[in-house]
């Protein structure tokens, strides 16, 4: 069975425009996506910025939890946010994998030709051995040449209606739900619509 491994890309993302951006780092998104890596056995989260300044913060609240008084104020926490590495670039993730290129499965608001199901990546994951790296693009999404650089893309999630602009931290939330939550006989959880 293959780890697996989330990258929070905050730069290259696009804008609603489609242009190239950066976005921000927020405090929630750091514990929410500890806490979800945790809970369903993630490797690592890694979140990419280029900028010094949100590395900075982020690297310090992480710290604070891991190391300062919110260690002991609650370890929980401090044991989940373990699951955070801060990198400059994707290429800098890509040195954490010692020479082994991950397989890198993309994820979008939209229903591609490179498309997986749930089950049918959790069964991947189960049966390679490889290393698995899931993207996910803040901002208003992962950009062309990122998403064709990825191995498959994952069916968005979609409601009951049109919208379809769940916040990242709930997206994460479900789609490791959809891959590793533990179901009851017979249940999967499974839209491939």
């Amino acid at each position: 069975m293959g780890t697996v491994s989330l990258a929070i890309i905050h730069y290259p993302v696009l804008d609603k425009q489609g242009d190239i951006v950066s976005t921000s780092i927020t405090n929630l998104e750091l514990h929410d996506t500890a806490r979800s890596c945790m809970t369903f056995g993630v490797g690592l989260c890694y979140i990419v910025t280029p900028l010094e300044k949100q590395k900075g913060i982020a690297e310090q609240l992480v710290d604070h939890w891991k190391t300062g008084y919110g260690r002991q104020y609650n370890p929980h926490r401090a044991k989940a946010l373990e699951k955070i590495c801060i990198k400059k670039t994707v290429g800098d993730v890509m040195s954490e994998f010692q020479g082994t290129r991950p397989i890198f499965i993309g994820t979008s608001s939209t229903k591609r030709d490179s498309s997986i199901g749930y089950s049918q990546l959790r069964k991947w994951i189960e049966a390679d051995p490889r290393p698995f790296l899931l993207l996910f693009g803040t901002g208003w999404g992962l950009p062309p040449e990122i998403v064709g650089s990825c191995e498959r893309v994952l069916l968005p999630i979609k409601g009951q209606g049109d919208y379809n602009h769940l916040s990242l931290r709930v997206a994460i939330g479900i789609i490791l739900d959809r891959l590793f939550g533990a179901r009851e006989e017979g249940e999967d959880n499974e839209r491939d619509d």
